[in-house]
């Protein structure tokens, strides 16, 4: 075993120095003491690599990659090498992992992830400055974090494509789950540089139970069980198909016992729930269906209230009739009472979904198999409205999308 040392000093005034000056002078000395041995390190790990390899690689001339790592800024000098096969390499760059033209160390990525995930990117560029103390450019970070998350979108792609495309059988989980809830949603950012002023982005979540957070608390809380989430800026065909993947993967959805499907109504989710691969039963959100109604008879708390008592007495076949006799008596606008038929009659298949479910289920399964889609609200919330929303942001489609896998990554870590 090679070992690499270096020395440490430190100067104290004759003066006294406080706790902040004494701090800033070893993290200052501590930064020089780690870059020297990060590129001795290197050293001693590319002469050992050419010694072994010798009758394989070359030397050609040295290159100098300029790169930050956790202890700044360093200029790492390696071998450019001819491969006795042919062509050039650095075999340096090969052991440690670097892709070509990478300038950031992996530490300094996962940190640059980890901020921009959270905080937008001129704050986390600031931030980090701090951890490292040099000076980082918003953009420099913006590109790692970019290129960190093509590499998630790629990986879907390639799966999505091996699986749907060529026929590959997808990785499955083998348990078989008594009911597995799916809760999907979606959400528009304002959008730059793209056809139209906003875009939706799409967000889905699968629990299979849920169970109190605290048996002493006065608010009751549930924390739900095998939680997966999946988003992203895509088609809703693409949408779909990706979360399946996810939900196969991690809790075998193709062979569940039930698949209860909830949203809001949106057509696209409507044409999930009634897809051969989900063979999901629909429920559409009741709050969603009440404040329809709302939206469409303001004036008219009474039919509101008519409408309402029919949904929840399991009447709901006398929704769609009542809504019709009141566009023929001239109640409330007609195109917004055009609109909610519309939307009825898309969705009436999905009024009673989960009560039609229940019989089935055991105590524990009845838990989940829910009317309404809060869960997934909340957690458009959290992934997307807490870091994409904020005044005065604007998004493109890639960027967006790339940076929604790299924050589900990161909210799963610290889950």
């Amino acid at each position: 075993m090679t070992h690499v040392e270096t020395k440490v000093s430190l100067s104290i005034s004759q003066n006294g120095m406080n706790l902040k000056e004494l701090e800033q002078e070893i993290g200052e000395t501590l930064q020089q003491a780690g870059q020297q041995l990060l590129l001795q390190a290197c050293q001693v790990l590319e002469e050992q690599l050419m010694e072994q390899e010798k009758g394989r690689y070359l030397r050609d001339k040295r290159r100098q990659l300029h790169m930050l790592t956790r202890f700044g800024w360093i200029r790492l000098p390696r071998w450019q090498a001819r491969k006795r096969e042919g062509g050039y390499c650095r075999p340096l760059d090969e052991l440690l992992g670097l892709a070509p033209r990478q300038h950031a160390s992996p530490w300094i990525i996962e940190r640059s992830v980890a901020l921009a995930t959270r905080l937008p990117y001129r704050q986390a560029s600031l931030l980090l400055r701090d951890f490292v103390a040099e000076p980082i450019d918003h953009r420099s970070l913006y590109r790692w974090v970019q290129k960190e998350g093509a590499v998630i979108v790629e990986e879907e792609d390639d799966l999505q494509e091996a699986v749907f495309q060529h026929g590959e059988v997808p990785a499955r989980d083998p348990a078989q789950r008594e009911l597995i809830l799916a809760e999907v949603d979606g959400t528009f950012l304002r959008s730059q540089r793209e056809e139209g002023d906003r875009f939706e982005v799409r967000l889905g979540l699968l629990t299979t139970g849920k169970e109190l957070e605290s048996l002493t608390a006065r608010n009751r809380r549930y924390r739900l069980q095998e939680r997966i989430r999946y988003g992203g800026v895509e088609t809703a065909a693409d949408f779909g198909e990706r979360l399946f993947l996810k939900g196969e993967a991690h809790l075998g959805l193709s062979h569940a016992q039930h698949l209860l499907l909830v949203g809001d109504g949106a057509e696209w989710i409507e044409a999930l729930a009634g897809h051969h691969r989900w063979r999901a039963t629909y429920q559409i959100d009741w709050w969603h269906l009440t404040q329809a109604f709302r939206r469409t008879f303001p004036e008219h708390p009474r039919l509101v209230h008519r409408l309402k008592r029919n949904l929840y007495d399991g009447r709901g076949h006398r929704i769609i009739p009542s809504v019709r006799l009141a566009r023929l008596n001239g109640v409330g606008d007609p195109e917004q009472v055009d609109k909610l038929l519309t939307y009825l009659e898309a969705n009436q298949e999905g009024f009673y979904g989960a009560r039609s479910l229940r019989s089935q289920l055991s105590p524990k399964a009845k838990m989940v198999c829910v009317e309404g889609s809060g869960a997934v609200e909340k957690h458009i919330d959290l992934a997307v409205c807490r870091r994409f929303k904020g005044q005065g942001m604007r998004w493109t489609r890639q960027g967006a999308n790339r940076l929604l896998k790299l924050r589900i990554r990161e909210l799963d870590r610290a889950a």
